[in-house]
């Protein structure tokens, strides 16, 4: 059976923000994405792979931001 994960736990995860965080996810506008549905995928799918680009660079937005 495969393994879930949800935007909010792979935000917390790295220390931003889950809102911050899906706020950007529904600004990519994945079209496997079908609002309200939750930002919940399957681990190591195309979907996990395309979250986890938009948590990088959201990372590198904050790191520039403070750095």
């Amino acid at each position: 059976m495969a393994e879930i994960i949800t935007a909010a736990q792979m935000a917390n995860a790295v220390g931003i923000d889950p809102e911050t965080f899906r706020e950007a996810l529904r600004d990519s506008d994945f079209p496997w994405h079908n609002p309200p549905d939750d930002w919940t995928v399957e681990i190591d799918s195309r979907q996990h792979e395309a979250m986890r680009t938009v948590l990088l660079i959201v990372l590198l937005k904050r790191k520039r931001s403070t750095g």
